[in-house]
C-alpha cells in the first residue's frame, strides 16, 4: 500500500511538473474607456464616462485558457449640476476566465471571450461636503481579440459589460486597448 501511495506521489510530481511548463505568465497595462448606466436620481451629478488604467497580472494555463487579475483605477470626474460641484471616480478590483481561439497556422491572432467577477467602488463627492463611497459586486462578460507580436509582446483590445448588483450604477459598457508582456 505504500508503496503504491509513493508511485501514485510520484506520478502527480511528474504530472505538476509538465502542467507547470504549459503555464505562461504575463503582465499588462490597459487604457480603458467606460460608459456608465446610473439610476435617474444620481445621473444629473455623476459624471457617466470614465478614463481609467488597468494594470493585469495573468497566465495562459492551456492554449485555449487562461486567468487574468485586474486592478483599474479611473481619473477624478467632475461634473457640476445646478450650480453645485461634484467629483467621483471608480476603482475595481477581481479576475476574469478567458477562452482563447489561435488563428492562422502561426496563431498571431487570438479571439478572447471571458466571464469574471470585480468589486467596484464608487467614491463621490459635492465640493464643501465630505465624500461618500458604494461598492457593488460585478459580473463581466468579456469579447475581442489579440495581436501576439513576437513570443513575448502582444497588443489586446476588448470590449466587456459589467452588470452591477445592488449599486446606483447599474452597468457598464467599456472598451479597453492594452498592451501584454509575456514571460
Amino acid at each position: 500500500m505504500k508503496k503504491t501511495l509513493l508511485l501514485a506521489g510520484v506520478a502527480s510530481l511528474f504530472a505538476v511538473n509538465a502542467a507547470n511548463a504549459e503555464v505562461l505568465p504575463y503582465v499588462g497595462l490597459d487604457y480603458n474607456y467606460s460608459s456608465y448606466g446610473m439610476d435617474n436620481y444620481v445621473r444629473d451629478y455623476l459624471e457617466d464616462d470614465y478614463h481609467s488604467l488597468s494594470l493585469i497580472a495573468g497566465a495562459k494555463l492551456h492554449e485555449n485558457f487562461g486567468l487574468e487579475a485586474f486592478y483599474q483605477r479611473s481619473l477624478n470626474e467632475k461634473n457640476s449640476y445646478d450650480g453645485d460641484k461634484y467629483s467621483s471616480r471608480i476603482q475595481s478590483y477581481g479576475v476574469d476566465a478567458l477562452g482563447y481561439l489561435p488563428l492562422g497556422c502561426d496563431k498571431e491572432v487570438e479571439l478572447i471571450a471571458g466571464l469574471g467577477l470585480g468589486q467596484y467602488q464608487t467614491k463621490y463627492r459635492e465640493q464643501g461636503y465630505s465624500s461618500s463611497k458604494e461598492e457593488a459586486l460585478g459580473i463581466r462578460a468579456n469579447v475581442g481579440a489579440q495581436y501576439n507580436i513576437d513570443e513575448n509582446w502582444s497588443v489586446r483590445g476588448m470590449y466587456r459589460h459589467v452588470y452591477l448588483q445592488k449599486s446606483v450604477l447599474n452597468d457598464i459598457n467599456e472598451f479597453s486597448a492594452g498592451v501584454r508582456y509575456n514571460f
